[in-house]
């Protein structure tokens, strides 16, 4: 129904989407407010779509509600990993760690076929990955790569679970609207009982911009979810991690994140990898 060429040019497109969503993140004071209001439009978006597909069985729902929770403490993870690190410098180790951790259990677990070549090109936008988290200049945040080796976990395992999930759904959708709808709900409930208060002094913009974050983040997993549908769990991983490229140009353009520019060369290794994967699928 879908060529691979669409397919891919869609997930580079959610790739965008996530570089945004997570600069939005990272550039604002409020991070948990812009967090509780994307789960808001989440909510808002999703719940009359439920309407038109059938609910999930059981089974489904088993890993419906594992997302879910593994969402939650990814979103707060991902809050507290950019209060302590860079953009470019965190969201690579997360993204490349998952990525190779998702081809490695494809591969010896969920038994996907991922060819001699598309392995090598996974670890080559893996090499990429953590190449631009490496700085001679600056000390190393143990920090931050703790927080970010910690969200790499729990991606690898949320994706898989969703991978599982849509896969075994009788309707991909059923399986998409209900995740997606549910997802934020455990960050808002946080939100809302939060020392933080982060509803407190909001204002048109910190509104507009938890709006935008919701949608990119509908769009940056939801368009993930649907294709592992079409094409093997690890491929799709590696392909959205294009969006560390994004990150990386947005962190040194609109953050003004210093040594972003020093991680540009092996955004080289990224695409290259990207490119040999998409001649795999």
């Amino acid at each position: 129904m879908y060529s691979t060429t669409s397919i891919f040019i869609i997930i580079l497109f959610a790739a965008f989407c996530h570089a945004s969503w997570s600069a939005i993140i990272k550039h604002s004071n409020n991070r948990l407010g812009i967090m509780a209001i994307t789960s808001i439009v989440e909510v808002v978006v999703f719940l009359p779509l439920t309407f038109y597909v059938p609910l999930p069985s059981l089974t489904i729902w088993y890993l419906i509600i594992v997302s879910v929770i593994l969402h939650g403490f990814y979103r707060l993870n991902v809050i507290y990993s950019y209060k302590f690190g860079d953009l470019s410098f965190v969201y690579p180790i997360a993204r490349g760690g998952s990525s190779l951790s998702i081809a490695v259990i494809s591969i010896f677990f969920l038994k996907d076929y991922i060819s001699v070549i598309g392995f090598t090109s996974i670890v080559i936008v893996c090499i990429g990955i953590f190449l631009i988290s490496y700085s001679k200049s600056y000390k190393f945040n143990y920090h931050a790569f703790y927080l970010a080796i910690s969200t790499a976990i729990l991606i690898t395992i949320y994706t898989l679970v969703d991978g599982f999930g849509i896969r075994l759904s009788e309707n991909e959708f059923s399986y998409l609207y209900w995740m997606l709808l549910l997802n934020g709900v455990p960050v808002l409930i946080f939100s809302i009982y939060s020392r933080e208060q982060p509803f407190k002094n909001i204002n048109f913009k910190f509104i507009f911009l938890g709006i935008l974050a919701g949608i990119l983040a509908i769009l940056s997993y939801g368009i993930v979810v649907w294709s592992m549908h079409y094409i093997e769990i690890a491929y799709v991983s590696s392909i959205r991690e294009s969006s560390i490229i994004f990150a990386t140009i947005i962190g040194l353009f609109l953050l003004k994140e210093k040594q972003a520019k020093n991680r540009i060369i092996p955004t080289l290794l990224i695409v290259t990898g990207i490119i040999i994967l998409y001649f795999q699928i």
